[in-house]
């Protein structure tokens, strides 16, 4: 039999309910919640699928959006642990951000909806979150509204992999030049100084470059220049441009085996001298075959 006509089965008189539910919600959020940054991902489409990796991805913005740590009380997911591969991380956290809130600051021809793959800086707990899944029925259908009023995002601790980050976010983008893997390269003289910050290349123009990378270090004493977020391969034939600085300084000599020059318990060189003597560990040969 039909349902009893005098009661109120979620038509749409509801809707002023709906929208007074999801502002409750919104000012919960705010009253509670955090400002974070969200970092949409690039270059979704150029994955390597044999290695599990993004190689080519970055992320060139930050929007600042509200969002509530759902776990207050700590860190969830397996916490840190020596596994055959090194230390691992595996905190992950919960964070609840609303529908509107989203779609009022993330422009639509970024993202409709969080996605799995961008991340989230925490400013008050100095982390980066990686979005592992985004939950989009937390509140089941409250009075009869299908599309969400909130997402959950469930988030695992991000673990760095030479991503470049260009956000325009000092606090951010510092993060990206101290820990990404940094070479040392030994260039000729000159008048002229490279720019920390800038991208470097080697080739005819910065779209046809065999290599490019970012300056962490400039020496003009000795005419060390430090770089990071390597794509390729240099050689010593040719000049290193800079795009900013336009200085063009011939490469002397690296060494493509060099410890990370920021640390000195890196062992890169001694692993890769011995591995030499008998296996090809190539990128172009991932499987390490002779």
């Amino acid at each position: 039999m039909p349902t009893n006509h005098y009661f109120n089965h979620y038509s749409p008189a509801t809707i002023n309910e709906q929208m007074m539910y999801e502002d409750l919600l919104m000012e919960s959020i705010q009253i509670m919640g955090h400002d974070v940054k969200y970092m949409p991902r690039e270059a979704y489409d150029a994955v390597d699928t044999i290695l599990g990796e993004s190689p080519e991805a970055r992320f060139k913005r930050a929007y600042t959006l509200d969002m509530y740590l759902a776990n207050v009380e700590g860190y969830e997911g397996d916490g840190d642990f020596f596994s055959k591969f090194g230390l691992e991380v595996r905190d992950t956290s919960n964070f609840v951000v609303s529908r509107r809130t989203f779609e009022k600051y993330i422009p639509t021809t970024v993202a409709t909806r969080p996605r799995e793959g961008d991340l989230i800086f925490v400013p008050v707990l100095n982390k980066i979150f990686e979005i592992k899944y985004v939950e989009e029925e937390l509140m089941f259908f409250a009075l009869g509204r299908r599309i969400p009023y909130i997402y959950e995002l469930r988030c695992e601790a991000f673990r760095f992999s030479q991503e470049d980050f260009d956000t325009g976010d000092e606090e951010i983008d510092d993060l990206d030049k101290l820990i990404s893997y940094t070479i040392n390269l030994n260039m000729s003289s000159g008048a002229n100084n490279y720019h920390i910050g800038e991208t470097v290349y080697q080739g005819a123009n910065l779209d046809y470059a065999t290599v490019t990378a970012k300056v962490a270090d400039w020496t003009p004493a000795n005419n060390v220049l430090s770089v990071y977020n390597v794509n390729g391969s240099f050689s010593g034939s040719a000049n290193v441009i800079g795009t900013s600085s336009n200085n063009s300084r011939n490469l002397m000599n690296y060494d493509d085996k060099e410890d990370n020059s920021r640390y000195d318990d890196y062992d890169n060189k001694q692993l890769q001298t011995e591995a030499d003597v008998f296996i090809d560990t190539t990128e172009q040969n991932p499987f390490g075959m002779p």
